[in-house]
């Protein structure tokens, strides 16, 4: 699903209007029936229905609310913040509207029709904000900073529509002040700011709601940012085939593990197979493989000695032998950083003309010479997170924190790979700008040995035929799926990354189901 930024759904907007001919007013008025439609059965069940309106379009969608529900008999109030003489266009036809179906409306201007709003506002089972939309860019100040703030102090429950106010639509930063809804319904697509934080903490359960924009509108917005979904993941998903073998689903060499962190070898071999994968093969430090060959029995072993500062010669041909078996290539799960590393990684990147995944101490390794990606010959994945993200670009924690899409779409562009940016919200960013943004997952997979997962998931994929962009975008999302999964079989403080393995099965049996 597309996502866009203000600037964009502005264009569909005004291409709908102009060029399709669909009025404004039928716009807003689906817009207000979606809203009603999304919570008229909670609504029902209260008794105080307040709509906070801005003077903008967006306060025309809460005017319709009103008067929509005052048509269903429902008791409901209007509070205005704003100069009601700069009321225009259809916000104005809905306003005038609701003021001949005698709705009580309310502004908050004086000080004393201030304390009245407040205490209406104290007394609401339910309140809608409709006080800004998405084309809010600057910093709320003045009555309402006033307003907002009341607003999330009071105990109601809180809808926004379309965007919480307060929240940049393009960026997800707060202006300020918020809105802290407990629903937000948006319109037509989602905008970039509802997903990132410290956006998404504001927004409570999102809805994207028709509004009846035609997909001509939406097919003219190029949007380089999207999200995937529970439909788009059955379309991508690798199919199999009835007349096939296991080397139909691609070979992977896994260069993982040392005696510190063995099992990161184990968790991304055995991610790898429960992904699809055909044949695994993990090359591994000779004096630690016998944990492989216990935990995964289906992989097979390759082995070398980690003996000062440099791979022996025969290692170094096990090495360039196993280049030539392998489909895709995932190097630095628990491998240390240090001078093998590079090592392995140069030999990978000089010699190997298919696919790789790099991660954890292989990324490591790339922050100390970046260089070393102008000599590749084959297609590239990264998986940092924001920490290793931060050795990369020399960017501050916080400044990739404020900033994970355009930062990891700079990164990518720059050395031609794509960058899986791993957080809270984890981004998938192409060589060619193309951003996605995924959705799912949850606290829970903050625990070790969850991005080595990631990283078998991720080459599996790849390994069964799939780009490196699309294998990465739909590894985030099956990665994050069974995390979801483990969290209702154990919760989210108890999750491990083997409950992360052991949901996989449940992802991918959905992903083919017809």
């Amino acid at each position: 699903m597309k996502v866009v930024n203000s600037n964009e759904m502005r264009e569909i907007d005004r291409y709908t209007i102009d060029n399709i001919g669909i009025p404004g007013i039928v716009l807003m008025e689906n817009a207000a029936m979606a809203v009603v439609s999304e919570t008229i059965q909670l609504i029902r069940k209260c008794k105080k229905i307040v709509i906070c309106c801005g003077i903008g379009n967006n306060g025309g969608d809460g005017f319709a609310i009103a008067r929509i529900l005052k048509c269903n008999n429902i008791d409901v109030s209007i509070v205005i913040i704003g100069d009601t003489s700069k009321i225009k266009g259809d916000a104005k036809i809905n306003y005038d509207i609701a003021r001949k179906l005698d709705i009580n409306i309310f502004e908050y201007s004086s000080e004393e029709k201030q304390q009245n709003v407040e205490n209406i506002l104290e007394k609401s089972d339910v309140i809608f904000d409709a006080i800004f939309g998405t084309g809010l860019c600057r910093e709320i100040t003045g009555k309402y900073l006033e307003i907002i703030n009341i607003i999330n102090k009071v105990n109601a429950y809180k809808i926004a529509v379309d965007i919480p106010s307060g929240l940049n639509a393009n960026t997800g930063h707060v202006l300020g002040a918020c809105i802290l809804a407990d629903k937000t319904i948006s319109f037509c697509l989602p905008k970039v700011g509802l997903l990132l934080y410290p956006g998404l903490g504001y927004v409570g359960d999102l809805i994207i709601a028709d509004i009846g924009i035609p997909n001509r509108s939406l097919e003219r917005i190029e949007s380089n940012i999207s999200i995937m979904d529970d439909y788009n993941f059955r379309n991508f998903m690798p199919k199999r085939k009835a007349m096939s073998h296991k080397g139909t689903y691609g070979k992977i060499l896994v260069i993982a593990g040392t005696e510190k962190m063995a099992g990161a070898a184990v968790m991304t071999t055995l991610a790898s197979y429960r992904t699809g994968a055909g044949l695994v093969k993990t090359f591994i430090e000779k004096s630690i493989s016998s944990i492989i060959t216990t935990c995964v029995p289906e992989a097979i072993i390759e082995t070398y000695t980690r003996n000062g500062n440099n791979l022996l010669e025969e290692d170094k041909n096990k090495l360039l032998d196993n280049l030539k078996w392998a489909d895709t290539i995932a190097i630095g799960p628990g491998l240390s950083n240090d001078d093998i590393t590079r090592e392995m990684l140069e030999i990978i990147i000089n010699n190997y003309d298919k696919k790789i995944v790099i991660d954890a101490d292989g990324i490591n390794v790339l922050a100390k010479d970046l260089d070393i990606l102008n000599k590749r010959k084959s297609e590239i994945v990264i998986t940092p997170h924001i920490g290793e993200m931060s050795r990369l670009t020399k960017y501050s924690i916080s400044d990739i924190t404020n900033n994970t899409i355009n930062i990891a779409r700079e990164f990518s562009e720059k050395y031609g790979v794509t960058c899986v940016l791993k957080s809270s919200r984890t981004i998938t960013a192409s060589k060619k700008g193309i951003v996605n943004i995924n959705i799912y997952g949850n606290s829970g997979m903050a625990t070790a040995g969850s991005g080595d997962v990631l990283t078998g998931i991720i080459v599996s994929l790849i390994a069964q035929g799939m780009n490196p962009f699309d294998g990465a975008i739909l590894g985030v999302y099956i990665h994050s799926k069974a995390g979801d999964k483990a969290k209702e079989e154990v919760g989210e403080y108890a999750l491990i990354a083997n409950d992360i393995i052991n949901s996989i099965p449940y992802v991918m049996k959905l992903g083919y189901n017809e």
